[in-house]
């Protein structure tokens, strides 16, 4: 069994934590993977229920432009082409993105492998956070699952956001806030990171072309945007009525006290590595420290004129690319020893 090693210079022992453990680097694995996929199947979930809910408010659209706005879920986890088969485009993706479990990033698919994580570190995490992992994944795995789904999709989807919120709420309520609560911690805000970078990333770009081609007025699916990031209410307190694509764009990105945006989601992910790094001895910051430190500074001193000059989408591929190193590195730094 391998131990997880933190690369840097380590603390003389008389400054170390008395209570420092390396973790296995195995179990570190499972605890940053377990969390990732529950952040993963929320989010899947509120994109198919906020898509649902938003092209029922709108009325009619072309059938091109439907497609395209079901095609950014896709896009989103890259999932590939729209699924064959009859039927209206929507049911057919909601579908798809909920049960089918060779699409690694459907919800059941994600679903079922935070628990396969999350048992083989069973004994890493509290009673509670395994019974409600489990109670989540027998509910998608259910014979009348399909049956609850097609009878009230928003419902369906619903319980799953609801189930994310809860386990997360344990993990926090039930674990030592020690180097395996912040693993999930690091996991669920790079999952948010590359989640809101997508989707803003992919529904402007619809949004430009439906503006071009199209009278709809495009109030309502910013607030479809705002919504898929869990963010309208706080956006109109700061806000009022001033709902512009730029402004929700800052909003997401920049916004430096709000839970969902890039900007605070960095800022967390980097802090919880520092807490790691720390319990395990070390001065020295580690790579994924070091790479979200960079992406923390742009973010703290870039203005969102600067980011529309240089292309809005250009600026959102660059934060999934810093994302991914970030991942590479913390699977590098702590995982494949």
């Amino acid at each position: 069994m391998t131990l997880m090693f933190q690369a840097g210079t380590p603390t003389p022992p008389a400054l170390a934590s008395a209570d420092a453990r390396p973790m296995l680097s195995r179990d570190a694995d499972s605890m940053f993977w377990m969390a990732r996929y529950v952040e993963r199947a929320e989010h899947v979930a509120r994109l198919l229920r906020v898509h649902g809910v938003l092209l029922t408010d709108v009325g009619d659209l072309t059938q091109d432009l439907e497609a395209q706005m079901w095609q950014t879920i896709l896009t989103t986890f890259r999932s590939g082409e729209l699924p064959e088969g009859d039927g209206p485009v929507g049911p057919r993706i909601a579908r798809h993105m909920t049960f089918d479990l060779n699409t690694p990033n459907s919800i059941s698919s994600c679903i079922a492998r935070a628990r396969e994580n999350a048992r083989a570190i069973r004994e890493s995490i509290s009673s509670e956070m395994w019974e409600c992992l489990n109670a989540i994944y027998w509910s998608v795995q259910a014979d009348d699952a399909q049956a609850r789904f097609e009878d009230s999709p928003d419902d369906y989807f619903y319980g799953i956001m609801t189930s994310s919120m809860l386990f997360q709420g344990l993990s926090n309520q039930t674990m030592a806030h020690d180097q395996r609560w912040n693993f999930t911690q690091v996991a669920k805000y790079l999952e948010r990171i590359d989640v809101t970078a997508r989707v803003i990333d992919t529904r402007f770009e619809v949004l430009t072309k439906m503006e071009a081609e199209s009278d709809q007025p495009i109030n309502i699916h910013l607030m479809g945007v705002l919504r898929s990031c869990c963010s309208l209410e706080t956006y109109r307190r700061l806000h009022l009525a001033d709902l512009d694509a730029d402004t929700v764009a800052q909003f997401l990105i920049l916004q430096r006290d709000f839970p969902r945006s890039i900007r605070f989601c960095v800022d967390q992910a980097r802090d919880a590595l520092e807490q790691v790094r720390k319990s395990n001895g070390s001065r020295s910051p580690s790579a994924p420290e070091r790479i979200l430190g960079r992406l923390s500074s742009t973010l703290e001193y870039t203005d969102i004129n600067e980011v529309l000059t240089g292309g809005l989408s250009t600026f959102l591929q660059q934060i999934q690319t810093t994302v991914a190193e970030a991942s590479m590195a913390l699977q590098k730094t702590y995982f494949l020893y």
